[in-house]
């Protein structure tokens, strides 16, 4: 269970970017890779709340035992 994001990871996602594109000039398309990293981490947000969500409902399954 993860109870803290991840650390930025803005210039660590350069090579995927090109990867998954096909740009390689990240520089001159910033504003593309900056959408290309706002829906990474955006991604990366809602795994963590489903995450959350579902510990959640399986704590209330186990309270309600109790």
């Amino acid at each position: 269970m993860i109870f803290f994001g991840p650390k930025s990871r803005f210039n660590e996602f350069r090579e995927e970017f090109i990867n998954e594109t096909g740009i390689t000039d990240v520089d001159g398309n910033m504003d593309l890779y900056a959408q290309y990293v706002t829906a990474r981490f955006a991604d990366m947000n809602n795994r963590i709340l489903a995450d959350l969500n579902r510990d959640i409902q399986e704590l209330q399954k186990v309270l309600k035992k109790v």
